[in-house]
């Protein structure tokens, strides 16, 4: 009797935790979409209204590059930078609650991503990519950013073995980082060489 009445909480509380957790997961896309379609709509709206109201029609030709008479100067030149830097500014407010977040749950300080090596990867591809792609301006960006998430994606894959743990993820990172930034000071000391 006692087995048993042990035994059956256990059993009841796996699809509860199931259930609780597909509800939390789409409460999560449904916040995430909704929040998608707020920053859309905002930016959407900036660029229309003002002092002058330009239809959609209008704003889209404009960012497509085509002259439209007053809304090329008004949207391309003034709401436009705006916008974006407002989109940029709140996502640096994002990311930097994202490192508060990461250094939370790891429940480690150090658990930064200049620490962990993601930072080293985004510098490490910049600095591959203008010295031997002769590459330049957004590719360099885009090379960058890419290569930032795909070490990050391999830190937590190798950090995973039953659960990530603080600690090993930390300390994979650091190696991962001082791989990387060993090979962005060996193409600086390979260009400063053949620059001589």
């Amino acid at each position: 009797m006692t087995r048993e009445t042990r035994t059956l909480p256990a059993l009841a509380a796996g699809p509860v935790d199931a259930h609780g957790r597909r509800r939390r997961a789409s409460r999560r896309r449904l916040v995430v979409v909704t929040l998608v379609a707020l920053v859309v709509t905002g930016f959407a709206v900036t660029l229309m209204a003002g002092q002058t109201f330009y239809p959609p029609r209008d704003v889209v030709r404009v960012i497509l590059g085509e002259q439209v008479p007053g809304a090329s100067f008004t949207v391309g030149r003034l709401r436009l930078p705006r916008a974006v830097l407002a989109v940029v500014v709140v996502a640096s407010f994002g990311f930097g609650l994202a490192g508060v977040t990461f250094q939370t749950m790891l429940r480690n300080p150090l658990a930064s991503p200049d620490v962990i090596g993601i930072s080293s990867a985004a510098s490490t591809a910049a600095a591959i990519a203008i010295v031997s792609l002769s590459l330049s301006g957004t590719q360099v960006s885009v090379l960058a950013i890419v290569s930032a998430l795909a070490v990050a994606l391999l830190i937590y894959s190798l950090a995973f073995r039953d659960g990530v743990v603080g600690t090993r993820l930390i300390l994979i990172g650091i190696g991962i980082a001082a791989i990387l930034e060993s090979g962005t000071a060996g193409g600086q000391a390979r260009r400063w060489a053949s620059s001589r």
